[in-house]
């Protein structure tokens, strides 16, 4: 019996060691494999590249920053470069971007992603990037074309070898292995279209719309739910003159006519509700909500900051101020601009210098 007791444990010892084995070398595998496909998203920021179709030498350098600062002889080789530098810094951004575009997320997410499709396409963003296309000027089409040329030249020297994030979408959807995903070439529709995702990111408040909908419905009266969030007083400093067009007669002193105009409408607005929200049924009011997040998640996806929840808000939004040309040294108008725009990582923006 000790015999035997004896050799189950040496052969238990035995197996041990053996998967311990078997697991460290898998660590290691992962850790080479890992940093051999991370080591591929690094763009390559000295020495040489070849690639066809420009013109003439171009020069990009980066700061110490890391901004991009290109030189070229020509506008095509300057955006030719820029497209290649992008691709570079950002084809994983960039692939997912076009994707949520033109409603291709089900792909490489698989069935989790179809709602999210569904609704991308019913926006329409793509289809509404195809007509600005076809209206855009022969310079604005010759700068797109020759930008979408130097992504293509990066795709096509590195599709077969690419980064991390496309091998592990590879894997996952069935659609790639070590190498990654094949990529597809890059088009000008492609880029035309983040511009329909970018200002649809800009429309916030779409959220807010629905929930006060709902606030309506569910309270039964306009007016309480806006004494939960009541519009900025009117009474409260504003910088434009007080009574100028489209101020909403803010800045002005209470009781003015625009004050009571504004209760008035309130009240007549409150009259009138119960009938305007009647028709709102549970089920309506449940795809109102759906709709809501499902364009909190789209928004997600794209990287942007659009707050939390129905009733969130990180106050994104922008705003301009000019000066007149009368009112400076030089003579010349000042216009200046505060974008508001939430924070993402990585940015939806990406700056560099096209001297």
């Amino acid at each position: 019996m000790r015999r035997a007791a004896g050799l189950v444990a040496r052969v238990l010892s035995r197996l041990v060691q053996l998967a311990l084995v078997l697991v460290t070398l898998a660590i290691v595998v992962v850790i080479v494999l890992g940093g051999i496909t991370t080591q591929r998203g690094w763009p390559q920021t000295s020495g040489q590249i070849t690639i066809d179709g420009l013109h003439a030498p171009v020069t990009v350098n980066r700061d110490r920053y890391g901004i991009i600062q290109i030189t070229a002889d020509d506008r095509h080789d300057l955006f030719m470069a820029q497209g290649y530098a992008h691709a570079q810094e950002r084809m994983w951004q960039m692939e997912i971007s076009r994707r949520i575009g033109a409603g291709r997320l089900a792909e490489l997410f698989g069935a989790s992603q179809l709602d999210t499709d569904r609704y991308i396409r019913t926006l329409g963003w793509r289809v509404a990037a195809a007509r600005d296309l076809a209206a855009m000027s022969p310079d604005s089409i010759a700068i797109m074309t020759a930008y979408t040329d130097g992504v293509n030249a990066w795709i096509d020297q590195h599709n077969g070898r690419l980064s991390t994030p496309f091998v592990v979408a590879g894997l996952l959807s069935g659609s790639g292995g070590i190498g990654g995903i094949t990529l597809e070439p890059w088009t000008p529709l492609d880029t035309a279209t983040w511009q329909k995702v970018q200002a649809w990111s800009l429309g916030g408040n779409v959220d807010t719309e629905i929930f006060r909908l709902l606030a309506d419905a569910r309270l039964g009266s306009k007016a309480k739910t806006d004494e939960l969030f009541p519009a900025y007083d009117a009474t409260a400093p504003v910088i434009t003159p007080s009574g100028l067009d489209g101020s909403g007669g803010a800045g002005g002193p209470a009781g003015t006519a625009a004050a009571a105009s504004t209760k008035r409408s309130a009240a007549s607005s409150t009259r009138s509700a119960a009938s305007d929200l009647a028709g709102l049924s549970d089920a309506n009011a449940a795809a109102l909500a759906d709709l809501a997040h499902m364009g909190s998640a789209v928004a997600s996806l794209a990287g942007f900051d659009r707050g939390a929840g129905l009733v969130g808000s990180h106050g994104v939004g922008s705003n301009n101020w000019v000066v007149s040309g009368n009112r400076t040294q030089s003579g010349k108008p000042i216009l200046a601009n505060d974008p508001h725009l939430g924070f993402g990582m990585p940015s939806v923006w990406l700056m560099n210098g096209l001297p």
